[in-house]
C-alpha cells in the first residue's frame, strides 16, 4: 500500500485544517528548575532510566538524579572522540559512543568495564540484554554486553558507512547500512537469514523500530515504509513530500515532522494517516513554527517537539491537537527529554544539562 500526499496540497493549508497551534499567541519562557553543569563543551542527547538522567559529551559521561543538584557520578570517556550518541541502558550497564568508538559503563558508578575503537567509523548501537550491535564503516559488529567480547562481524559493501542503529527483535538483526540492502540477521551468530535489495527506494535506512509485529523505518528521503520482518516485503509506504526527520513510535503510532509543514501520525499496521498538524504554511505573517531537528519524543499521552527557536510545543497523541507550548531558556542543543511531574530536561549549547518545568503538561 502506498499513501502519498501530493505537495501542492500540502503546502495549500486549507483553513480548515489549521489547529489551535499555529495562530496562538507567542510562547512565553518555561520556569528553569535546575542546571547541571557538566565537563563537556557539547553534550550529546541525555537518557532517562530508573528515575535517573544520564548524559555524554565532549569530555564526560555522567548520571544526575533530577532531585539533586550535583551529578551522582562524572567521569571522562576517555574515547578518541566525543561522544554524541543518546546513552543506551541495559542492566547495570551504560553504553555510549560516537563515531570514534563505544564504552561501555558501570550504571553504578561509571567505571570503564569495556570499549571498541572504531576502525573506520561507528555507528548507533543497539542494545539488549546480553549484547551491544553497531555498525563500524560497512560491517555489522556484535559484542556480548558483559565482557566486550566481539561475537561476529557481518560484511556489507565496502566504502558504506552503517551510522544509523540497528535493530534487535525476536533473536534477529535488522539493519540498513548504506548499500541500499535491508538484511535480517542471526543475533547469535550473524547468519544472513534474508536480504533485500531495495537501492531504487532507498540508500540507508535510518530509525529501524519493531512494534506490533512489524518493522518501521525511515529513508532519508521522503518515505516511511512498514515492512515484514519475516522476509523484507513492504506492506506499505507513506510519502511525505519531502524528506522525513527522525520518527518516533508511540503505541501503534509512527510520529514524524516533514519540512512540507506537517507533522503526521501514522497508523504503523496500515499506514494511514491518524492526524496531522500544521507547523508552517509558508504565507507571511503566520504563526509558523521553526524546523524541528530534534527527535520527537513522548510520554504520558503527549508528542513532545522542540523547534530550531527552542520553543516547546505539546501535541495530544490521540488528536493531534496542541495542549500547550514555551520557550526554552537559553539556547538548546537540540533534543528534548520529558522526565515525569510536568519536568522537562535539555542539553544546552554550553554543556550544561537545564530541567524546566511545564506549566500545563500533565
Amino acid at each position: 500500500m502506498r499513501v502519498r500526499l501530493p505537495r501542492r496540497s500540502l503546502l495549500a493549508a486549507a483553513p480548515a485544517l489549521l489547529l489551535s497551534g499555529r495562530g496562538a499567541a507567542a510562547a512565553q519562557p518555561l520556569e528553569t528548575v535546575r542546571d547541571w553543569r557538566t565537563g563537556n563543551a557539547a553534550l550529546g542527547p541525555p537518557a532517562l532510566d530508573s528515575g535517573r538522567l544520564y548524559f555524554c559529551g565532549t569530555r564526560t559521561a555522567g548520571c544526575v538524579s533530577p532531585g539533586t543538584g550535583t551529578p551522582l557520578w562524572e567521569r571522562p570517556h576517555g574515547l578518541p572522540g566525543p561522544a554524541v550518541f543518546r546513552p543506551r541502558l541495559q542492566g547495570d550497564r551504560v553504553v555510549v559512543g560516537g563515531r570514534a568508538g563505544i564504552a561501555c559503563l558501570g550504571r553504578e558508578d561509571g567505571r570503564e568495564l569495556w570499549r571498541h575503537v572504531a576502525r573506520i567509523q561507528t555507528g548507533v548501537p543497539a542494545v539488549d540484554p546480553d549484547t551491544v550491535v553497531f555498525g563500524d564503516g560497512h560491517e555489522i559488529v556484535a559484542r556480548d554486553l558483559q565482557s566486550g567480547a566481539e561475537r561476529w562481524r557481518f560484511a556489507a559493501i565496502p566504502d558504506t558507512l552503517a551510522s544509523y542503529a540497528p535493530c534487535i527483535s525476536g533473536g534477529r538483526v535488522f539493519a540498513g547500512p548504506g548499500d541500499g540492502v535491508l538484511y535480517c540477521l542471526d543475533l547469535a551468530t550473524g547468519r544472513r537469514v534474508w536480504a533485500q535489495e531495495r537501492r531504487g527506494l532507498w540508500q540507508y535506512l535510518r530509525q529501524i523500530h519493531a512494534a506490533d509485529g512489524i518493522l518501521v523505518a525511515g529513508s532519508y528521503k521522503e518515505q516511511l515504509f512498514g515492512i515484514a520482518p519475516d522476509d523484507g516485503s513492504i506492506l506499505w509506504q507513506f510519502v511525505a513530500g519531502n524528506f522525513i526527520n527522525s520518527h518516533h513510535l508511540a503505541g501503534d503510532l509512527a510520529c514524524l515532522w516533514s519540512p512540507t509543514g506537517w507533522i503526521y501520525a501514522i497508523d504503523i499496521l496500515s499506514g494511514a494517516v491518524r492526524w496531522r498538524h500544521q507547523t508552517t504554511d509558508y504565507r507571511p505573517g503566520g504563526g509558523d513554527w521553526a524546523s524541528l531537528m530534534a527527535e520527537l519524543t513522548s510520554r504520558a499521552g503527549l508528542l513532545y517537539t522542540l523547534d530550531m527557536d527552542d520553543t516547546l510545543r505539546l501535541l495530544d497523541l490521540a488528536s493531534g491537537d496542541l495542549r500547550g507550548q514555551g520557550r526554552v531558556p537559553g539556547r538548546v542543543r537540540h533534543a528534548v527529554l520529558p522526565v515525569g511531574d510536568r519536568r522537562v530536561v535539555f542539553p544546552m549549547t554550553d554543556g550544561s544539562l537545564r530541567m524546566t518545568r511545564m506549566p500545563f503538561a500533565r
